[in-house]
C-alpha cells in the first residue's frame, strides 16, 4: 500500500455480515492504530457490507498515518447476533512511499 493513496481492502467472513452486531477492522503499525468499526446502529464511512464481504476504503490521510518501509498488520474482529466473537487471521501489508505524497483534493 502506498502512502497518500486510497486503497480498497476486501475481506470475506465465514458468516453473513447481516448477522453481525460488531465488525471491527484494525490496522496496526507499532503504536499507530486505525480502527473501522461497524456497530449495531452505525456503519462507518469507508466501510461497505455486502453479504459475506467487508470492503474497507482508506483515505489518503489514513494511509499517511503509517510509516513507509514497514508492515501494517490487519485483523478483523466480529461479534454475531448470537454473541459469538471471533478474530480473523492477521495479514501484513507493506507500506511504501509514493513519489508524490501531497493530498490530492
Amino acid at each position: 500500500m502506498d502512502r497518500a493513496t486510497t486503497p480498497t481492502h476486501t475481506f470475506k467472513l465465514p458468516v453473513d455480515t447481516s448477522t453481525c452486531t460488531i465488525i471491527r477492522v484494525v490496522y496496526k503499525q507499532g503504536s499507530t492504530k486505525l480502527i473501522k468499526e461497524k456497530t449495531a446502529s452505525e456503519t462507518p464511512e469507508g466501510m461497505t457490507l455486502n453479504g459475506y464481504y467487508v470492503v474497507v476504503d482508506l483515505t489518503q490521510e489514513e494511509t499517511l498515518m503509517f510509516d513507509s518501509k514497514n508492515m501494517v498488520r490487519v485483523q478483523l474482529r466480529v461479534k454475531t447476533d448470537a454473541g459469538k466473537v471471533f478474530d480473523s487471521q492477521k495479514w501484513a501489508i507493506q507500506v511504501d512511499d509514493g513519489l508524490d505524497e501531497e493530498i490530492l483534493e
